[in-house]
């Protein structure tokens, strides 16, 4: 059977010609040793076979009832020639077929269609892999079973191709072989007859070598010297680098602090400023607090002299007070901290000798809450809480954990009544201070008596100050 593609060819058959053994297999025919084979009339193409690895399936007096049929699957791993030999005993006939299925395609091909022989021996060429199923049918009888036996031999093809490439690739590794050994031996035949010219040479660049050998040390000592004297300027060069490095970072430092600092002493001149109405309120209605702090820390530190003549009313109250008792007072209520004091009070006392009077102390106070809230974020101008209020309500908060120990009796009296008025000024009896005037109302659900608006800080506070000076 002649190859078609990479399929087996198909056979068509023609009426009243099966049983014609020619038919079937008139353009192969395998040579003596099984190895060789003709199609298609090329004398020069031949086809080598694998005998070693040839396949051989017999089976004898196979029995195939009438109206059944008997398959014979084979699988085709590779290239190959199916030599196919069967008979029927009794010289009956039967139904004989051949399909393939190739590997790369889903369908069968019908190679042999269905022909009632008695006997058949031929080849059919494979030139790709598959399954080959092979079917004796008796399918048309009724009664009579059919005898069969039968020899089938797969035997792989050689590739031709791969095979001629590797015996060129031997012979060619043969004859490099062979030439490589012939070259060596000239070679070596060369060398033998240079071999006085060649030692008188190399002895010639011995004796040269041990010159150009001290001459090459000189230079490799001279540049080696070279490096190590610039590696030690680069790492000194590197300590000053860190150095001058940190001495910019602090230079940059303490320019950054002189701004800032210069920056502060620029508002300091300009504090004044920051008095704005509600803290004049505010230092208004404190007006009495105020007053108790200057008489309990004014002269505080410092001995009054004894007059000679006391007035019946007791000792006069002091008219100033100095500014280390100022300073006293805020340290004792941890306002401000008992080591180095701020630039701030440059500017608190900015304008004020050394012994200030009351005005200049409340004015004082007023100036430290502003310049002591600067770095805090600003709260809304229409805001009802100041920086003076701020401050001022720290005293009630602390009054409690205070220890006013360089004060006697009367003066920390004193002291504790400024506390609770300006906690009853500022946040009234609730304890909470009240809405101002001009801050919008929050929705509230409805009352059955609607409570009265809140009045205006300076009506209030005037309204608390002059209840805290009815007091016993």
């Amino acid at each position: 059977m002649a190859p078609k593609g990479k399929q087996p060819t198909r056979q068509e058959p023609e009426e009243d010609e099966y049983d014609d053994e020619e038919d079937y297999d008139d353009d192969v025919e395998e040579d003596e040793q099984g190895g060789r084979a003709e199609g298609d009339g090329d004398d020069d193409e031949y086809v080598e076979l694998d005998l070693e690895r040839t396949l051989t399936w017999t089976g004898n007096a196979v029995q195939i009832q009438a109206g059944s049929e008997f398959r014979m699957p084979l699988m085709v791993p590779h290239p190959s020639v199916l030599a196919i030999q069967f008979e029927v005993e009794n010289g009956n006939d039967i139904e004989f077929s051949l399909t393939f299925k190739d590997d790369n395609e889903e369908e069968s091909s019908l190679l042999v269609e269905p022909v009632r022989v008695t006997d058949r021996e031929g080849q059919l060429d494979i030139d790709t892999t598959g399954v080959c199923e092979i079917v004796w049918s008796n399918h048309y009888a009724w009664v009579s079973q059919k005898t069969l036996s039968y020899q089938l031999q797969l035997a792989p093809k050689i590739d031709m191709l791969k095979k001629k490439w590797r015996t060129s690739i031997i012979s060619a590794a043969s004859d490099f072989r062979i030439m490589a050994a012939v070259t060596s031996a000239e070679k070596v035949d060369s060398m033998m007859k240079s071999l006085k010219t060649r030692k008188a040479k190399l002895q010639e660049t011995v004796s040269s070598s041990r010159e150009k050998e001290a001459q090459a040390q000189t230079r490799y000592d001279t540049y080696l010297g070279h490096v190590k004297r610039l590696e030690e300027e680069v790492e000194a060069a590197k300590a000053h680098a860190q150095t001058a490095k940190s001495e910019l970072t602090q230079v940059h430092q303490d320019k950054a602090d002189a701004e800032r600092s210069l920056l502060m002493l620029q508002n300091l001149r300009n504090i004044d400023q920051g008095l704005t109405s509600n803290v004049m309120q505010s230092l208004q209605a404190a007006d009495e607090p105020l007053e108790l702090l200057f008489d309990a820390y004014a002269g505080s530190m410092y001995e009054q002299p004894q007059e000679e003549e006391d007035d019946e009313d007791g000792p006069k109250p002091a008219t100033s007070i100095d500014r280390a008792e100022l300073l006293h007072l805020l340290q004792d209520f941890e306002i401000v901290g008992r080591g180095e004091p701020s630039e701030l009070f440059c500017g608190v006392f900015t304008g004020c000798g050394q012994q200030l009077s009351i005005q200049e102390f409340k004015r004082c106070i007023a100036r430290f809450a502003v310049g002591l809230a600067a770095d805090k974020p600003q709260e809304d101008e229409q805001g009802p809480i100041d920086h003076l209020m701020e401050l001022l309500l720290v005293l009630p908060d602390r009054i409690e954990r205070t220890k006013l120990t360089s004060l006697d009796v009367q003066r920390r009296f004193k002291v504790i009544q400024a506390a609770e008025l300006i906690d009853e000024i500022f946040l009234g009896e609730e304890g909470e201070y009240e809405e101002e005037e001009y801050e919008e109302e929050e929705e509230t659900e409805p009352e059955p008596e609607p409570e009265p608006a809140p009045e205006p800080p300076k009506k209030l506070s005037s309204k608390a100050a002059g209840k805290a000076r009815a007091r016993p």
